[in-house]
Protein backbone atom coordinates (compact mmCIF):
# COMPACT_ATOMS: atom_id res chain seq x y z
CA UNK A 1 0.00 0.00 0.00
CA UNK A 2 1.26 3.58 -0.75
CA UNK A 3 2.81 5.35 1.98
CA UNK A 4 0.63 7.40 4.27
CA UNK A 5 2.90 10.49 3.77
CA UNK A 6 1.96 10.50 0.15
CA UNK A 7 -1.79 10.09 0.54
CA UNK A 8 -3.59 13.37 -0.10
CA UNK A 9 -6.54 13.80 2.89
CA UNK A 10 -9.19 15.53 1.09
CA UNK A 11 -11.42 16.23 4.56
CA UNK A 12 -9.25 19.33 4.44
CA UNK A 13 -10.30 22.68 2.48
CA UNK A 14 -7.08 23.41 0.75
CA UNK A 15 -7.00 19.67 -0.16
CA UNK A 16 -10.81 19.52 -1.23
CA UNK A 17 -10.74 22.68 -4.03
CA UNK A 18 -8.69 20.38 -6.23
CA UNK A 19 -12.20 19.90 -7.81
CA UNK A 20 -13.16 23.34 -8.45
CA UNK A 21 -12.79 24.49 -11.94
CA UNK A 22 -9.80 26.00 -12.99
CA UNK A 23 -7.49 24.60 -10.07
CA UNK A 24 -6.65 22.07 -11.37
CA UNK A 25 -5.67 20.22 -14.75
CA UNK A 26 -8.54 17.49 -15.14
CA UNK A 27 -7.58 14.38 -17.49
CA UNK A 28 -9.76 11.17 -18.69
CA UNK A 29 -8.87 8.18 -20.09
CA UNK A 30 -11.77 5.47 -20.62
CA UNK A 31 -12.43 4.16 -16.87
CA UNK A 32 -10.49 6.81 -14.92
CA UNK A 33 -10.47 11.02 -14.23
CA UNK A 34 -7.51 12.39 -12.93
CA UNK A 35 -7.31 16.04 -11.59
CA UNK A 36 -3.42 17.25 -11.29
CA UNK A 37 -2.07 20.39 -9.36
CA UNK A 38 0.77 21.93 -8.62
CA UNK A 39 1.62 21.47 -5.05
CA UNK A 40 4.52 23.40 -2.23
CA UNK A 41 5.63 19.86 -0.79
CA UNK A 42 5.83 16.36 -2.15
CA UNK A 43 3.82 14.29 -4.33
CA UNK A 44 0.36 13.42 -2.80
CA UNK A 45 -2.34 11.11 -4.18
CA UNK A 46 -6.01 10.01 -3.60
CA UNK A 47 -7.92 7.23 -5.10
CA UNK A 48 -11.50 7.63 -4.92
CA UNK A 49 -14.21 4.76 -6.18
CA UNK A 50 -18.22 6.49 -6.46
CA UNK A 51 -20.97 4.95 -4.50
CA UNK A 52 -22.77 5.20 -7.75
CA UNK A 53 -20.52 2.34 -9.30
CA UNK A 54 -20.43 0.12 -6.72
CA UNK A 55 -23.01 0.32 -3.98
CA UNK A 56 -21.26 -1.90 -1.92
CA UNK A 57 -18.65 -0.75 0.75
CA UNK A 58 -16.35 -3.82 0.69
CA UNK A 59 -16.35 -3.61 -3.27
CA UNK A 60 -15.49 0.35 -3.44
CA UNK A 61 -12.57 -0.46 -1.04
CA UNK A 62 -11.31 -3.38 -2.51
CA UNK A 63 -11.18 -1.34 -6.24
CA UNK A 64 -9.46 1.49 -4.03
CA UNK A 65 -7.09 -0.69 -2.76
CA UNK A 66 -6.55 -1.61 -6.45
CA UNK A 67 -6.05 1.84 -7.77
CA UNK A 68 -3.37 2.54 -4.72
CA UNK A 69 -1.23 -0.84 -5.84
CA UNK A 70 -1.31 0.38 -9.67
CA UNK A 71 0.19 4.22 -8.30
CA UNK A 72 2.27 1.83 -6.26
CA UNK A 73 3.55 -0.28 -9.31
CA UNK A 74 4.41 3.31 -11.32
CA UNK A 75 6.06 4.83 -7.79
CA UNK A 76 7.97 1.08 -8.51
CA UNK A 77 9.04 1.64 -12.44
CA UNK A 78 9.70 5.10 -11.62
CA UNK A 79 6.71 6.78 -13.55
CA UNK A 80 6.20 8.87 -10.65
CA UNK A 81 8.74 10.49 -8.05
CA UNK A 82 8.00 11.90 -4.64
CA UNK A 83 9.81 14.47 -5.17
CA UNK A 84 7.39 15.59 -8.00
CA UNK A 85 5.32 18.82 -6.18
CA UNK A 86 2.10 17.52 -7.41
CA UNK A 87 -1.25 16.76 -5.71
CA UNK A 88 -3.40 13.64 -7.75
CA UNK A 89 -6.81 12.44 -7.84
CA UNK A 90 -7.80 9.73 -9.66
CA UNK A 91 -11.77 8.78 -9.78
CA UNK A 92 -13.08 5.16 -11.29
CA UNK A 93 -15.62 5.93 -13.50
CA UNK A 94 -18.62 4.92 -12.89
CA UNK A 95 -19.22 2.40 -15.46
CA UNK A 96 -15.72 0.29 -15.73
CA UNK A 97 -15.40 -3.59 -16.64
CA UNK A 98 -14.69 -5.87 -13.44
CA UNK A 99 -11.62 -7.16 -15.46
CA UNK A 100 -8.49 -5.72 -14.01
CA UNK A 101 -6.46 -6.77 -16.83
CA UNK A 102 -8.52 -3.96 -19.00
CA UNK A 103 -8.74 -1.46 -15.94
CA UNK A 104 -4.94 -1.86 -15.66
CA UNK A 105 -4.23 -0.91 -19.50
CA UNK A 106 -5.92 2.16 -19.37
CA UNK A 107 -4.31 3.61 -16.02
CA UNK A 108 -0.86 3.26 -17.99
CA UNK A 109 -2.80 5.49 -20.77
CA UNK A 110 -3.41 7.45 -17.97
CA UNK A 111 -0.17 7.78 -16.18
CA UNK A 112 1.05 8.65 -20.12
CA UNK A 113 -0.93 11.64 -20.10
CA UNK A 114 0.08 12.66 -16.57
CA UNK A 115 3.53 12.51 -17.24
CA UNK A 116 3.07 14.48 -20.47
CA UNK A 117 1.25 17.07 -18.17
CA UNK A 118 3.95 17.85 -15.86
CA UNK A 119 6.99 17.24 -18.35
CA UNK A 120 4.78 19.81 -20.27
CA UNK A 121 4.67 22.14 -16.81
CA UNK A 122 8.27 22.02 -15.36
Amino acid sequence: MLAKKHRLNLSLQQNANIFIRGNSLFLSSKYFLAYLRPNQSDFKISCLTSKASLSKSTLRNKFRRFLYSLVEKEFQNCNFSPNMAYDLVIILKRNFPLDKELLEKDFIILVKQIQKNIKFKS
